[in-house]
C-alpha cells in the first residue's frame, strides 16, 4: 500500500483533541515500538508493534519504504503482517538476516476516522518527538483539505 500522508508537530494537544472529538468518537491505544535498520540505510526501517487496547492486545510487523515529498505530502510504500509469534522469535528472526536493533519507544495513540481519513495524534515518550499529528488517506487532496482545519493547533510547517 502506498502511503499519502501529512505530519505536524502540535503546538495544542488539548485544544485539537477536543476539536477532533467533536466530530467522532476517539480510540486511544498504547503502542511499543521495536525498530530495526540497515546499516547505512536511515531511510528504510523495519518495526515491531506490540499495541494494547480496550480489544486486547495485537502485534504487528511492519517494513517502511523511502519517502517521496511534495508540497508536504509525504508517500512511501508500507508493508504490514500479523505477528503470531512472541516479538522475541521476529527480534531474533531480523538480527540473523542482517537487520540491526535501532530502538525502541512507546507513545499512546489517539485514532480517529474522518471523511476516508486516519487522523492521529501520538504522544511520544520521547521528549524531542514531542506530540504528532498524522492526517492519512488515499487522496492527497482531502489530506491538504483536512490539514487546514486543524492547522491551528500545530506547527504550520509540515514534518516527515
Amino acid at each position: 500500500m502506498n502511503e499519502v500522508e501529512m505530519n505536524f508537530k502540535i503546538v495544542n494537544k488539548d485544544g485539537l483533541l477536543n476539536y477532533l472529538r467533536t466530530l467522532v468518537t476517539e480510540k486511544t491505544q498504547n503502542i511499543k515500538m521495536t525498530y530495526f535498520g540497515k546499516h547505512g540505510d536511515e531511510s528504510f526501517y523495519i518495526r515491531i508493534e506490540e499495541i494494547s487496547d480496550k480489544n486486547g492486545d495485537k502485534k504487528v510487523l511492519t517494513a517502511k519504504g523511502s519517502f517521496v515529498t511534495t508540497d508536504g505530502v509525504n508517500q512511501r510504500k508500507e508493508v504490514s503482517i500479523p505477528i503470531s509469534e512472541s516479538p522475541e522469535k521476529y527480534i531474533e528472526f531480523l538480527t540473523l538476516v542482517g537487520m540491526e536493533l535501532r530502538d525502541s519507544k512507546s507513545k499512546v495513540r489517539h485514532f480517529f476516522h474522518i471523511d476516508d481519513l486516519d487522523i492521529t495524534i501520538d504522544e511520544w515518550n520521547v521528549a524531542e518527538l514531542g506530540n504528532r499529528l498524522e492526517i492519512e488517506g488515499l487522496e492527497e487532496g482531502k489530506v491538504k483539505e483536512f490539514a487546514t482545519k486543524v492547522i491551528q493547533y500545530c506547527d504550520p510547517k509540515p514534518s516527515k
